[in-house]
């Protein structure tokens, strides 16, 4: 049996049918939907994404805050996938996701 591409979820802390699998895309978009801004003293805004433990941010503007929230999101995804750390389940959805075992080893 080739076991090269292995399917997984992480943060499904229950049966599989208690969660949606979804995209990498869909799972950015849904992280970012719970983003908490806030305007700083200088005008800059900081981001937080509360789903997303220790996922905060900032931007001059609003909108260059936006697209630093969803560096940060990427960021922080990629960064617990690398390391092995669990991705919490958004409103129900869990992240797809799959492993190569070859580099799994390395």
């Amino acid at each position: 049996m080739d076991k090269s591409n292995e399917l997984c979820s992480l943060g499904n802390k229950g049966s599989i049918e208690e969660s949606r699998l979804i995209s990498f895309e869909q799972y950015m978009r849904l992280a970012l939907s719970h983003a908490k801004f806030s305007q700083n003293e200088d005008d800059s805004w900081t981001v937080e994404i509360p789903v997303l433990p220790g996922c905060v941010t900032w931007g001059a503007t609003r909108s260059e805050a936006v697209e630093m929230a969803r560096d940060a999101i990427e960021a922080w995804v990629l960064t617990a996938l690398r390391f092995g750390d669990e991705i919490p389940a958004v409103d129900g959805n869990s992240l797809e996701y799959a492993i190569d075992e070859l580099e799994a080893e390395v």
